[in-house]
């Protein structure tokens, strides 16, 4: 097997007309998000499959369809190539001549230009074609999209190309409405909304309110020299912290001097799978570059169908590469800040991290850790003689500990709500017994008191409703 990187159109004769030129296989190569298989015998291409825009496989012009799918080899010819002896695969398109790497890159230079000429007058091809005045042939034109009548013509998509540009400017077709941008192709945009500024110049209170109000979506990173929090909002309403701790909100309530504090947006795609850095339930965990063929990882990607985060890590800076469905959603680079980016990923002296979606909401859980620390609280102000049964509770359990005289989580809580409530309701039976039901209910109300308007402008005050008169019998 080879795998390794195109960084120019040369590159790409080369790699066929060198390295292939005896041999017989299959060539993938990831462009821009996309997977592109090419079957190669002694230097000529004779089959290829990628995506067909949706249109039937029997209605494609199968040259057509290899160029266009090639040209982001002329504005961005950064690709990762893998290259497996293998015969010809079943679903791959026979190309009914077989054609060289020289001439396919010279078909694709012409085929290009005409192309952007065209863009020139309908901006995106998948704008909907409308016929204003006859002429032969029309009824194939009327109603369909530009790329679909460039993929299914019988002519090449040179010729087919300049006729569209020449029933355009002849005032035979016009454009009948824009659609939406292609599938994978929707532009996302990464914005810091606050950035580097100092908690303590800054009513904290009015930010989370105003991104309540605003339905904002993004995560707000608070950190110091000891701290570092990420909170992440949908709509306004805060869903998921990390780390698991519920500290937070008394970091929020008295911030240290050099507090810092970024809010960002992202599009809630992106956010569900940026996310996913703090997960646990890696497929790929810091692995060395040396163990690894990126080439064939991102082909395997799209190939497979993975929803997921792909994160490279180098020399302080990481890169993110979000998939739904094996297609690329966006790709990021976090240095100084967060930015979406179209360069080529590292080559070398990187580690990999390759971790599947899965619904990352934790903040009910970081609110029953903090109820749970204040019942705690109420009962050792009342009575330090039940602190052994407690310590005893928390000793036979894999998912408490204490810590200073407080409570935390020793891993992830996800699917353990039962016992988390469970020892929750166990503290308030201890309380009950200590302080009956109308202390109790006195006591929880003035320790959560501090924290009522955090809850406020969050938009949790429903996750809250455990200390109430149901929850304390």
């Amino acid at each position: 097997m080879i795998s390794g990187y195109l960084s120019s159109q040369q590159d790409f004769v080369d790699l066929i007309n060198c390295y292939l030129f005896n041999k017989q296989g299959v060539l993938e190569i990831y462009l821009e998000g996309r997977s592109i298989e090419l079957y190669i015998e002694n230097g000529f291409i004779k089959g290829f499959y990628t995506d067909i825009e949706g249109l039937k496989a029997e209605e494609i012009n199968k040259e057509s369809l290899l160029l266009y799918s090639l040209f982001s080899m002329l504005d961005n010819p950064n690709a990762l190539l893998s290259f497996k002896n293998a015969p010809k695969r079943e679903y791959h398109f026979k190309l009914e001549e077989p054609i060289s790497a020289e001439e396919l890159i010279l078909q694709l230079q012409l085929a290009y230009q005409e192309f952007k000429s065209l863009l020139n007058l309908i901006i995106t091809p998948y704008a909907t074609i409308r016929v204003l005045k006859p002429f032969e042939n029309m009824q194939n034109y009327d109603g369909r999209t530009f790329i679909s009548v460039i993929l299914t013509s019988t002519e090449r998509l040179i010729s087919e190309t300049r006729k569209l540009q020449e029933l355009l400017r002849g005032g035979f077709l016009d454009i009948g409405q824009f659609s939406t941008p292609e599938v994978g192709k929707r532009v996302y945009e990464v914005d810091y909304i606050v950035r580097d500024v100092g908690i303590k110049n800054v009513n904290i209170f009015s930010v989370l309110e105003s991104l309540r109000m605003s339905k904002f979506t993004g995560f707000i990173n608070i950190y110091d020299n000891q701290s570092n929090y990420e909170l992440y909002i949908q709509k306004g309403k805060a869903v998921a912290l990390y780390p698991y701790n519920f500290d937070f909100f008394d970091f929020i309530l008295t911030p240290q001097a050099g507090s810092v504090i970024d809010v960002v947006s992202m599009p809630e795609e992106i956010l569900n799978k940026f996310i996913l850095k703090h997960s646990k339930k890696k497929l790929i965990s810091s692995l060395p570059h040396n163990f690894i063929e990126l080439g064939k990882l991102f082909i395997g990607i799209v190939k497979d169908g993975f929803s997921g985060l792909l994160v490279l890590q180098k020399s302080g800076e990481r890169m993110y590469f979000a998939y739904e469905r094996g297609g690329l959603l966006a790709s990021l680079l976090e240095v100084e800040q967060l930015k979406i980016y179209k360069a080529e990923p590292y080559r070398d002296d990187f580690l990999v991290d390759l971790i599947p979606y899965e619904k990352m909401e934790n903040f009910l859980e970081v609110i029953h850790l903090l109820l749970i620390n204040v019942a705690y609280g109420v009962i050792l102000r009342h009575s330090n003689q039940m602190l052994q049964s407690i310590l005893y509770y928390l000793s036979s359990s894999d998912l408490f500990k204490v810590v200073e005289g407080s409570i935390y989580f020793r891993g992830d809580p996800k699917g353990r709500r039962e016992e988390v409530l469970g020892f929750l309701s166990f503290l308030l039976d201890v309380g009950y017994k200590i302080l009956g039901k109308k202390k109790l209910e006195e006591e929880l109300e003035n320790s959560l008191h501090p924290y009522r308007d955090i809850f406020k402008v969050l938009e949790i005050e429903e996750y809250v409703e455990f200390w109430n008169k149901s929850a304390i019998g």
